[in-house]
């Protein structure tokens, strides 16, 4: 790719300089292109190439229900995803530890919205900031009335920054078919952003799906709400809001989306360019057993399951061992 990048941009510039001669003085800005893109294909194939650390892969296969149900060859995708994103991305504690359990959730939230595209940049993403628990409008966490943002994109001054409360982080995946996830709903904004705008019509969508979106959407946010939706109330907030909840559902719980909604499931499965009903249903045959409440913890502590890792797990700490 830079290769090719670089050879279209040279050959622009001998084709502008025939007729400006000016336009060489260019070239090291050519130059300068060819090596940064250089460079980061050079990184992200050495990291691609790098072993996938045990603790990733046991998070994974015990937590996320899409990558349990890829085949062997696209699961090695999820991996390359996954490791490169967590190369390139910083994930930073605010109050908070950020512990493997943690980073790989939030690498996975970010490849799963995606992983249907051949191509994709977060481009607009810088950080990622966990928090210890919900926030207000002010991104404070001391205790006081109107904290319950679970997660948000940042604008102003944090614009390329994504905050996530670790506690609804991994709660996201502790119950799949809920459909609540946190981490996937703030990556589908920025699937939403990447074409300048959080306006609820994402970048790509075919041609054939726009007009139809729109008329959809616009005809759910004019209609009354009350509050026996089979979607989540807070969809109904504006045009962004309810394309990211509405994939939150399509990730979580296609077959039920896909039984009550039949047409907006066959507009996601086009917009993200992934079949999860077909996929999903799949896991189901292959999830781990759960662990009884009362049964020795599988991480060798002695204590009873639901006096520790469980315990744990609800309260959004880490697992022991």
């Amino acid at each position: 790719m830079a290769l090719i990048l670089a050879g279209i941009t040279t050959m622009l510039v001998a084709i502008v300089g025939y007729f400006n001669p000016y336009a060489f003085l260019a070239f090291p800005l050519v130059v300068a292109v060819y090596w940064i893109v250089r460079r980061r294909t050079q990184q992200r194939l050495k990291v691609m190439q790098s072993p996938f650390p045990e603790v990733w892969e046991q998070e994974l296969q015990s937590r996320v229900d899409f990558f349990r149900a890829l085949d062997e060859a696209k699961k090695d995708r999820f991996r390359n995803l996954v490791k490169v994103f967590l190369d390139e991305k910083p994930i930073t504690g605010v109050r908070t530890d950020v512990d493997e359990v943690c980073r790989v959730l939030v690498a996975a939230s970010a490849v799963i919205p995606i992983f249907g595209f051949d191509d994709w940049e977060y481009s607009s993403l810088g950080e990622i900031l966990i928090y210890p628990g919900s926030f207000d409008s002010d991104y404070q966490t001391s205790g006081g009335p109107g904290q319950n943002t679970l997660g948000m994109v940042g604008v102003n001054h944090l614009s390329g920054v994504m905050i996530l409360s670790k506690p609804a982080l991994i709660a996201g995946f502790s119950n799949s078919g809920d459909k609540r996830n946190v981490g996937i709903h703030e990556f589908a904004h920025l699937v939403d952003k990447a074409d300048g705008s959080v306006d609820g019509l994402p970048a790509g969508i075919p041609k054939e799906v726009v007009r139809p979106w729109i008329e959809w959407v616009g005809g759910e946010l004019r209609r009354p709400v009350d509050g026996s939706e089979h979607i989540d109330d807070y969809a109904f907030t504006n045009e962004a809001e309810y394309f990211a909840v509405l994939t939150e559902y399509f990730f979580e719980a296609p077959a039920i989306l896909a039984q009550r909604d039949p047409k907006t499931y066959k507009m996601m499965e086009s917009m993200y360019r992934q079949n999860t009903r077909s996929l999903l249903s799949r896991s189901i045959f292959s999830r781990p057993k759960r662990v009884g409440r009362n049964a020795p913890c599988p991480c060798g502590s002695g204590k009873k399951y639901k006096r520790c890792c469980r315990l744990r797990r609800q309260k959004g700490l880490p697992r022991v061992g």
